[in-house]
């Protein structure tokens, strides 16, 4: 602005009042000033834009760099005892699944192997020995036990028929002796009468020689005499009869007794008979017993061959997958003992990432989403991957010491606890990620 020209004497304070309330023409800014000022205020905007970003990127995502890689780490160990004769990978060599890593010398265990294979020829020998004699003792047992069995029927058979005889024989003897009781009476009887008879006729023939009786009387009393005395004789002869009947029916029923008891010793025998086939019969359980024995064993030395060859098979370890051989501490010669750490093999093609989150960045982590992993190795490279899952409890928990919040030192910490981040598929397809490496990952909410 060009200023108003005054002289040298002082103005009158008219004029000076007038000036002061007179208004000034806009004054013309430079060009760089306007362009710097403008520059400012797009940097300005610029940081008020990435600060709004920041709180936006702050709300939708969590990161921590309290993370690291791991995966499938197998430590190789030997299954048996033996002698290295080779060692077939190096450090940090890659190797297929079913590579050979390290060979045992197997001689031992070949003929191990050899050994349970005859073992296993014996037992099916005498397997097929016990089995062939089941069928035969079967056979023969069960004929012996129907020939005793057929016997024993017989014999009981003429048993009960011996002992109707012989009940019919004493039968017959009882009446036999009855009958010679009654002979005996009839005896008695005949005998009374021929003595009374003769002392009529003695009498009688007393009186005819005094005439006092008639001939008639006499001769009327002999003939009653004659009667009584071959009555007698005909009782006497009855009686001799009935008393020979009885000889010979006691005579039979002591034969029979002799039968019957000779059929008891018949039953007898064919009982022992029977009970010895039975006896023999359980002769086949037993054998039958000797074949479930025999295939026990069969199955033990099956076993046993089984573990010889997988004892062999130990001899060569191989590897379980595709990897990487790390931490070798094995070498030619060396003796190794059962579950001896030789090496390591880890699997590149199956990492992830665990990620010790603070627990108050954990409140939008849910399982799928997606994340971006920074490994401190390879700056500027980013790996996909996704949320796999969250730990069930803080690393605090799971420690060897966890605290113990009840003795009264209670400080309040913020826990940490792991998620579990999955590589996306081929994210480490080149290898470039090793367990133990450390990362940051980066989880997006949304």
């Amino acid at each position: 602005m060009n200023e108003p020209e005054t002289s040298g004497a002082a103005a009158p304070p008219a004029a000076a009042e007038f000036q002061w309330w007179q208004l000034r023409p806009p004054q013309t800014l430079p060009w760089t000033r306007v362009i710097g000022l403008g520059a400012v205020a797009l940097v300005l905007l610029g940081a008020l834009g990435y600060v709004a970003y920041l709180w936006h990127y702050s709300q939708t995502h969590v990161s921590t760099d309290d993370a690291f890689i791991t995966g499938r780490i197998s430590p190789m160990s030997a299954r048996v005892a033996g002698t290295v004769t080779a060692v077939l990978v190096n450090d940090n060599q890659d190797v297929k699944q079913g590579d050979v890593l390290i060979q045992l010398d197997p001689r031992d265990y070949e003929v191990a192997l050899a050994q349970a294979r005859a073992s296993v020829e014996a037992a099916q020998g005498d397997l097929r020995n016990a089995t062939t004699n089941v069928p035969l003792a079967d056979d023969t047992t069960r004929t012996l036990m129907q020939e005793a069995d057929a016997g024993l029927g017989a014999a009981t058979h003429g048993h009960e028929i011996t002992e109707h005889d012989l009940q019919q024989r004493r039968s017959e003897l009882a009446a036999r002796q009855a009958a010679v009781s009654g002979a005996e009476a009839a005896v008695r009887g005949a005998d009374a009468d021929y003595e009374k008879a003769k002392l009529d006729r003695d009498r009688i023939a007393e009186l005819f020689k005094t005439q006092l009786v008639a001939r008639q009387d006499l001769d009327h009393a002999e003939a009653t005499y004659k009667s009584s005395d071959a009555a007698l004789e005909v009782a006497r002869h009855k009686l001799a009869e009935a008393r020979d009947s009885a000889a010979q029916a006691a005579a039979a029923v002591q034969s029979q007794s002799a039968t019957v008891a000779q059929a008891r010793q018949r039953v007898a025998q064919s009982q022992a008979t029977l009970a010895n086939a039975q006896g023999q019969r359980q002769q086949v359980a037993v054998r039958q017993a000797t074949v479930e024995a025999a295939r026990g064993r069969l199955q033990l030395a099956l076993a046993g061959l089984e573990q010889a060859r997988l004892n062999l098979e130990y001899t060569t370890i191989r590897a379980p997958f595709n990897g990487r051989v790390s931490k070798k501490a094995v070498e030619v010669g060396q003796v190794v003992q059962v579950g001896q750490a030789l090496l390591s093999v880890v699997n590149l093609d199956d990492l992830w990432v665990i990620a010790n989150y603070k627990e108050t960045q954990l409140t939008g982590v849910r399982p799928g989403q997606q994340a971006i992993v920074e490994v401190d190795t390879y700056p500027g490279i980013e790996f996909k991957a996704k949320v796999d899952s969250i730990q069930g409890g803080s690393g605090a928990v799971f420690s060897l010491l966890p605290p113990e919040n009840a003795t009264g030192n209670y400080v309040k910490v913020v826990q940490r606890i792991p998620v579990k981040l999955v590589l996306a598929p081929g994210e480490n397809s080149r290898h470039l990620l090793v367990p133990g490496m450390s990362v940051v990952p980066t989880i997006s909410l949304r």
